[in-house]
């Protein structure tokens, strides 16, 4: 009797030990590994609000505000002017758009002056800054032109003053069914002069009104 309560005693001995070894860590080192936990807050989303571009990126983002200002919708006008300072314009180009819609006028207009099938001067930007404007009904937008309109001291012109040529203009980027318009020059009372141009036209930089 003696001897089976000591073996019992043994045994029991031995359950407690072994349980002992088999404490908390070694509990959860046999679970199985578990996933994130769902009270975890996933990682934040960018906000919808912060993505949104700046007013001024809108504004660059290149909104179209109508087409082309093209012939049909364009009332030109090209004035004498009077300053006789070298410096100065010799005339002024300008530009009314007579349609209900905007027109977008991204460029410098070009202006033909030629005799018959004879002698012609062309224009050219003198200003190296882009022309980028829009437009709208019933605005106008002035260049000034740089030209000699009298002969040099050798009496050179490019078109001699005797004849009376004849003068086109084109809006910037015209579709190629845009023909341009024939304009008169005239002076700042609206009488129409005789055009004298005796070399390349230089075309300044655009100012609206």
């Amino acid at each position: 009797m003696a001897r089976r309560t000591a073996a019992v005693s043994a045994i029991s001995l031995a359950v407690v030990v072994t349980a002992a070894a088999c404490g908390p860590e070694h509990r959860v080192a046999a679970q199985p590994t578990s996933g994130p936990s769902r009270t975890t807050a996933p990682s934040a989303e960018p906000s919808r609000t912060s993505a949104s571009p700046s007013p001024s990126a809108s504004a660059s983002a290149g909104v179209r505000p109508g087409a082309a200002c093209a012939t049909p919708q364009l009332r030109w006008r090209l004035t004498r002017l009077a300053d006789k300072s070298s410096k100065a314009p010799t005339a002024l180009l300008s530009a009314t758009n007579t349609s209900t819609a905007p027109c977008a006028f991204n460029g410098y207009p070009e202006l033909h002056a030629y005799a018959g099938k004879g002698p012609a001067v062309w224009s050219e930007p003198k200003a190296k800054a882009p022309v980028r404007l829009v437009l709208d009904h019933d605005k106008t937008v002035d260049f000034p032109l740089f030209y000699p309109a009298a002969p040099a001291a050798n009496g050179s012109c490019s078109i001699p003053v005797d004849d009376d040529p004849r003068i086109e203009v084109l809006p910037p980027h015209p579709a190629h069914t845009d023909y341009g318009a024939s304009v008169q020059i005239i002076d700042a009372h609206g009488r129409q002069v005789r055009p004298v141009f005796c070399d390349t036209v230089h075309v300044g930089a655009p100012r609206l009104r």
